[in-house]
């Protein structure tokens, strides 16, 4: 009976372990990446809008960068900033969730580019782990 509680114990402590080196791994980040191309938002939404699955295998998982006009800031539900590019659809934009707030947060209409991990269409072509290169 004791083996058994030992073995219980050396299991839980050996999760808990895992777990807290887990969760302490760096997450991954576009900071220090290359991007792999660079893009407008006019153009990475046209070439989603027009063919989703060639536009996927050229695009998702991969660092872009993409440069825009700002249609918009909000804030998610985790407070992270979304910078909402125009893509000169009224069906679409581009959104980009900064990984960090930029010292000065991009106005309506101005011009900026953005570096970040593409993961694809959902209504608005959606990038991850984005920072913003110029404002």
């Amino acid at each position: 009976m004791k083996t058994v509680i030992k073995f219980i114990i050396g299991i839980i402590v050996l999760v808990l372990i895992a777990y807290m080196i887990i969760i302490n791994l760096p997450k991954a980040s576009s900071t220090n990446k290359t991007a792999s191309l660079s893009i407008s938002a006019t153009e990475l939404f046209s070439e989603f809008s027009s063919d989703e699955a060639k536009a996927n295998k050229k695009y998702i998982g991969k660092i872009i960068e993409v440069e825009g006009t700002v249609l918009n800031t909000h804030r998610d539900k985790q407070n992270a900033l979304v910078i909402i590019l125009d893509s000169g659809d009224a069906m679409g934009s581009v959104l980009c969730t900064l990984e960090k707030d930029p010292a000065e947060i991009p106005q309506k209409s101005q011009h900026v580019s953005i570096k970040g991990q593409c993961n694809g269409l959902l209504m608005d072509v959606v990038l991850n782990k984005c920072i913003l290169l110029n404002s």
